[in-house]
């Protein structure tokens, strides 16, 4: 059984813009090899401490069969990826659940 899933997520404590773009650049890669690289935006910013950050969005809730094991899976992956770039810097996923928002 599949389920409608928004995902969003935060990358601080870059230490720079190019490791900043850096770690899109891996994200990037990683949602290609999850096949959900069409459906995630991920962009650099600037916090309001002034620091870099990445942030990403889906642009619409992704459908995931077996979310329940999927999803610890990808937020490894996820949290390796980033610090395969940068050590210092702190992965946060927020999950949203469309289906159930009234």
């Amino acid at each position: 059984m599949s389920v409608n899933i928004d995902l969003a997520f935060t990358v601080t404590g870059a230490a720079d813009e190019p490791q900043a773009r850096e770690i899109v650049g891996a994200l990037e890669e990683l949602m290609r090899d999850e096949a959900i690289d069409g459906y995630v935006r991920i962009t650099v910013g600037v916090g309001e401490d002034g620091a870099c950050l990445v942030s990403g969005k889906s642009r619409f809730p992704l459908s995931i069969s077996g979310f329940h094991r999927w999803q610890p899976h990808f937020e490894g992956l996820f949290a390796f990826t980033v610090a395969e770039v940068a050590t210092a810097a702190r992965p946060e996923i927020s999950w949203g659940y469309p289906d159930e928002e009234y």
